[in-house]
């Protein structure tokens, strides 16, 4: 918990211990957590299953050292993949960022590349190219994120006073559409409440794409203008979708709010020494969020299942005992 949710290097809590009067080598704890990893591990598998049903995540990936040779891959260079569901959140730590860990997780068949059958899936992520891939499903809606448009049209402007005025118009139009997007989602459907959001919704989504349009005609139009309004173009459909899912945000924030916990542990201990390292930190956060998006506290929570591990001799609890610890049902 100290190192994984807290972020602390292995060596400022043996010194933590120390104070408080146990003197352990980091050595001892590396094998303690190594050793307890066997435990962890049926329970981040059960909730990747649960995770791998839901009818919504948002997805997000970041890179994660693993200071350890890997066959056939040069470097050390690792990504760390999250699966945020309502009710679950799953970690994943591969050497890879291939779309191969989407269909993994996903159940995807490697005959014809689909969803098992009859499976929807709605998929909240960025533009990343491993998404697209998946997008391309039958069964998978995607819905891009408004908030990385945001940024784009931000960084064309930046440095460049030609295009300030630009930029804010555009984030004027983007927030139009959240306002109306927010009216939706507090609104009951069907009332004039929400008749009034849908329409300010689709007006906003009309403007920008009026404007998209108009604009890309533009002959002098600055190069950075012009970059962001073919993304724009290019993804539009995934954007405008949201018109369909009032209920889901504009943005994948929530899935790199979910990154921000392993990214100070990036800051302040750089990384893996070992791939079982690495898996287990995955692991770790995949319990601790879980927990929180259970409205469950983390430590306890863990505190709990190790319990359950010494109480059946040092093994991970089975059948009735194991789903005590999961989510209720897939959303």
């Amino acid at each position: 918990y100290d190192k994984y949710v807290l972020g602390l290097p292995l060596h400022r809590i043996v010194r933590g211990l120390a104070a408080d009067g146990l003197d352990v080598s980091e050595g001892t704890l590396t094998g303690a957590m190594s050793a307890v990893w066997g435990c962890l591990q049926p329970l981040v598998a059960a909730i990747a299953e649960h995770n791998s049903a839901a009818g919504h995540l948002h997805a997000d990936e970041t890179s994660w050292q693993v200071f350890a040779d890997t066959p056939g891959k040069t470097g050390h260079r690792w990504w760390l993949w999250v699966f945020l569901a309502a009710d679950s959140v799953l970690f994943v730590m591969d050497p890879t960022r291939s779309a191969a860990v989407l269909e993994s997780h996903l159940g995807v068949s490697r005959e014809d590349g689909k969803l098992p059958e009859g499976r929807h899936l709605v998929l909240s992520t960025d533009f990343y190219t491993a998404y697209q891939s998946l997008a391309r499903m039958d069964g998978v809606h995607p819905l891009w994120c408004w908030a990385h448009i945001r940024r784009y049209f931000l960084r064309a402007a930046d440095g460049d006073e030609q295009l300030r005025y630009w930029a804010d118009v555009w984030i004027r139009r983007i927030a139009d559409l959240y306002l109306a997007h927010r009216a939706m989602a507090a609104a009951a459907l069907g009332t004039a409440e929400y008749t009034s959001a849908s329409q300010k919704f689709e007006q906003a989504l009309q403007v920008m794409d009026t404007a998209r349009k108009e604009e890309a005609q533009i002959y002098s139009l600055r190069p950075a203008a012009r970059k962001v309004l073919a993304t724009l173009d290019h993804e539009w459909d995934g954007l405008a979708a949201h018109r369909a899912f009032p209920d889901i945000a504009l943005d994948n924030n929530a899935a790199e709010r979910a990154l921000r916990t392993p990214v100070v542990g990036r800051k302040n201990f750089y990384g893996s020494q070992a791939d079982w390292a690495a898996h287990l930190a995955a692991g770790v956060w995949t319990i601790t969020a879980t927990a929180e998006r259970n409205h469950r506290e983390p430590l306890k929570y863990l505190t709990d299942y190790l319990q359950a591990c010494a109480a059946a001799a040092g093994t991970a609890p089975e059948g009735h005992d194991l789903d005590r610890f999961l989510p209720r049902k897939p959303h």
